[in-house]
């Protein structure tokens, strides 16, 4: 007998009933499945926590606009904040920028040491950002490890990624201005952060890094930079450009610049450069957000740079400049420490090879450390070894020979603390 006489189910022929049954259990594991992709392609959008006041207040860059308590995932022992706070744009105009403040929560006597991270390619649209997501310390490598230190680690999340806008993506003094603003509103908190402070960052962070390090002085005289460190740092714009021409990761990380600049400087029209029977697919690769990286998977092929682009970057005005400008080329006069995976596909070895060299001939404390076998993101591979290298910074420990390229192997751990 069949469902539909008297509709009652024990009457139902086994086999059929079978099959209904499977095809119910089909149809839930696809709901669910299909929701899970959902949330996996879907950038979660920031609260009203990350939407400015209409005026901002007035107040030295580094002011804390608003601040609010984090519970979620939050590392042992630790008391974290995120914040809103004031900065400085392209053209010294104030913004309002967020971030996240961790450090130990028990007390200290003595003023704690700052480590300010600058974190990597996440995209260019606010809701790429991560501070906002129940994983705010997602692109943070080893914090736990860096708040059982004793460091309060602070970490911008750069201007238009939690707030509104679009992210000066690659525009270095911008990304400068929100490192060093970051470590002046940490000191506003109840953790007694010290004026004394580290920088360290990853790809689009090291590029960041190395711009705060040469702004510094300058933005921030009060505070003290003790050393720099950088991981596989986007510090040759014109060489990881011209390497990644024919790349299809490069199309996207190369997409992000182009569209940020085009929205930051007045000259730079993607119009004059975009192949118009690609601009549709440009701007999809470009806004999607490298943070929720299923997403990719629902916008198509992606292009390569020379799929899309109809000039040659490094020979057209404004982009030349552009790219020139912010490439941070000046004088670094703490110590420096570059660490780079030898199996990085996205920015090549080379690259900081040649930068390294270019320092060591200026007489800067720089050394490379080759990661054997490592990719391009190399933050959680190398960050034992950086956060004992920042550590015996702060220690005043000598620096030891400089200038030279040594490989990893055997020593990832040798920093590590009990």
């Amino acid at each position: 007998m069949f469902l539909t006489v008297k509709g009652r189910w024990k009457k139902v022929n086994p086999w059929v009933r079978r099959l209904i049954l499977g095809c119910s259990v089909i149809i839930v594991l696809a709901g669910l499945g299909y929701g899970f992709f959902q949330r996996k392609i879907t950038a979660i959008q920031p609260s009203a926590f990350y939407t400015p006041p209409k005026v901002l207040p007035a107040g030295v860059p580094g002011t804390i606009i608003r601040k609010e308590l984090l519970t979620d995932d939050l590392p042992k022992n630790a008391i974290a904040w995120r914040v809103l706070y004031l900065s400085t744009d392209l053209n010294g105009k104030p913004i309002a920028v967020s971030g996240t403040v961790v450090a130990p929560k028990e007390k200290s006597p003595s003023s704690r040491p700052v480590i300010a991270w600058a974190h990597g390619t996440i995209g260019v649209l606010p809701q790429c950002g991560v501070s906002h997501t129940p994983h705010p310390y997602k692109q943070t490598p080893v914090v736990d490890l860096m708040v059982n230190q004793g460091f309060v680690v602070v970490a911008t999340d750069y201007p238009g990624l939690g707030t509104p806008g679009v992210h000066p993506y690659l525009i270095g003094n911008v990304s400068a201005r929100s490192i060093l603003d970051s470590v002046r509103s940490a000191r506003q908190l109840d953790v007694n952060a010290s004026d004394r402070f580290v920088v360290w960052g990853a790809s689009q962070g090291g590029q960041a890094a190395l711009w705060a390090v040469q702004s510094a002085a300058e933005y921030a005289p009060e505070l003290k930079l003790v050393a720099a460190a950088a991981s596989a740092p986007a510090i040759n714009l014109a060489g990881i450009i011209k390497a990644k021409m024919d790349d299809q990761g490069g199309g996207v990380f190369i997409g992000e610049a182009l569209y940020a600049w085009a929205h930051h400087y007045p000259n730079a029209n993607l119009d004059n450069i975009i192949r118009p029977q690609q601009r549709a697919q440009f701007n999809r690769m470009a806004t999607t957000c490298v943070s929720t990286p299923a997403a990719f998977l629902t916008i198509g092929t992606l292009l390569k740079p020379s799929e899309y682009l109809s000039v040659n970057l490094l020979q057209t005005e404004p982009w030349r400049t552009i790219i020139e400008q912010n490439t941070p080329r000046g004088r670094v006069k703490v110590p420096l420490l570059i660490t780079h995976g030898t199996a990085d596909t996205l920015i090549p070895l080379e690259l900081s090879e040649i930068e390294v060299k270019r320092r060591c001939a200026l007489g800067e404390n720089v050394q490379l450390i080759r990661l054997p076998g490592v990719g391009h993101d190399a933050r959680n591979e190398s960050g034992i070894l950086t956060v004992g290298w920042i550590e015996d910074r702060f220690a005043g420990y000598p620096f030891g020979a400089t200038c030279n390229v040594s490989s990893a192997k055997g020593k990832m751990t040798a920093f590590a603390k009990d």
